[in-house]
């Protein structure tokens, strides 16, 4: 029997520049697994400098084998990913029980894990990007 494919699910408070490298750090430092969740339902806006943070690890997750999914979008950050041409890189679901039955879509069996405490297996290797 085949080990099941694990996510992250993490939440975003916010769309501020500081809370999305925020965020990228916790994923570069703590990530055990490549696929992560990111609940972005209370984000009202998005700075462009976040998007840029969020589109550089979406690059750096698809590079491990894996991708960032956005949960929750509203209106707004729909229109910001639209207008961009980012929606490949970051692609966006309802919530996150939508963007789990994407990741289903597979036959895989998905389990979420949570972030280690520890230093990342992931990305161990000293990071080049500034978030």
């Amino acid at each position: 029997m085949s080990r099941p494919a694990q996510y992250h699910l993490l939440w975003l408070p916010d769309g501020s520049s500081e809370t999305v490298s925020c965020l990228a750090s916790v994923i570069r430092c703590r990530a055990t697994t490549p696929t992560v969740i990111v609940d972005v339902s209370a984000v009202e806006r998005l700075t462009i400098d976040a998007l840029a943070v969020l589109v550089r690890k979406a690059m750096r997750l698809r590079s491990a084998g894996g991708e960032p999914l956005l949960a929750g979008p509203g209106p707004a950050l729909r229109k910001v990913i639209e207008r961009t041409g980012t929606g490949p890189l970051l692609p966006a679901f309802y919530d996150s029980a939508a963007a789990l039955c994407a990741l289903g879509d597979d036959a895989r069996a998905w389990a979420r894990v949570e972030s280690s405490e520890g230093q990342s297996a992931l990305f161990c290797e000293p990071a080049q990007e500034p978030y």
